[in-house]
């Protein structure tokens, strides 16, 4: 498959002409528990030539294309990802921290990697993993048969809040990381992990008999949602660096 795909991102250079930086896995792949029918999501970076970020006009920024039933392919304009590095996205940041790398140019990695640091901001990750956890949660809590891939992306939202609110960095985007250094009762450790594997199984549904999961989650949801933390606020501003490294990558032939 990784053939097909580097085959497919290389059309899209032809097509575009464009130079694509980095690509990687993305959505069930990337964290971890993707099933027999998981659809390939890959996310990547692109540069335009030189002259393309020296016109006036307003120009499309994203590229997208299907390929088949199961490929999926969305990337970014290199100024597009840039100026959302600045804001500290956490997709942005998900997709530089996923080790399942399909391109991986040298120099891009080493004027970006650093940046990672200086630009994340965890009240706004944390914000965006606690309004996507409350938007699952709100769906999870209407159905009255569970569903594993719902309550696989409910858990995830949460113990990445639960990761930014104590150990003040971006969380890892493998799920096993999550539930290992995050959930410390054994009995609920075992039932995600259990969840976790209908879903690589392809099952749809977790029974109403889920034993101390289905607390777990109301109970940290409420409190991620009632009881919100005071980070300390960054000084300075990461623009200077993130500005630089943008004008070295579009500079160099």
């Amino acid at each position: 498959m990784k053939v097909h795909i580097l085959a497919e991102l290389n059309k899209l250079e032809q097509e575009h002409e464009v130079e694509i930086l980095f690509a990687v896995q993305a959505g069930s792949r990337a964290w971890g528990f993707s099933s027999p029918d998981s659809d390939f999501d890959i996310r990547f970076i692109y540069k335009h030539p030189l002259k393309w970020y020296l016109s006036l006009d307003k120009k499309r920024d994203v590229i997208e294309s299907k390929a088949g039933k199961e490929l999926e392919l969305s990337g970014w304009d290199l100024k597009k990802a840039m100026v959302l590095l600045k804001k500290s996205n956490p997709s942005m940041l998900e997709w530089l921290q996923t080790e399942d790398r399909l391109i991986a140019d040298k120099y891009f990695c080493t004027k970006i990697f650093p940046l990672q640091k200086e630009i994340f901001s965890p009240s706004s990750c944390y914000h965006h993993y606690l309004n996507m956890s409350k938007t699952n949660w709100q769906k999870w809590q209407r159905d009255s048969v569970k569903s594993v891939k719902l309550t696989l992306h409910l858990l995830r939202g949460i113990l990445c809040c639960l990761w930014i609110k104590e150990q003040k960095s971006f969380p890892p985007v493998p799920f096993n990381d999550l539930i290992h250094q995050m959930v410390h009762d054994q009995k609920i450790k075992e039932e995600i992990q259990r969840v976790v594997e209908l879903k690589k199984s392809g099952e749809q549904k977790v029974e109403a008999t889920a034993g101390c999961l289905f607390p777990f989650i109301e109970v940290y949801m409420r409190e991620l949602s009632e009881e919100l933390p005071q980070f300390k606020v960054r000084q300075g501003s990461s623009s200077e660096s993130v500005d630089k490294a943008f004008r070295e990558l579009v500079m160099r032939k």
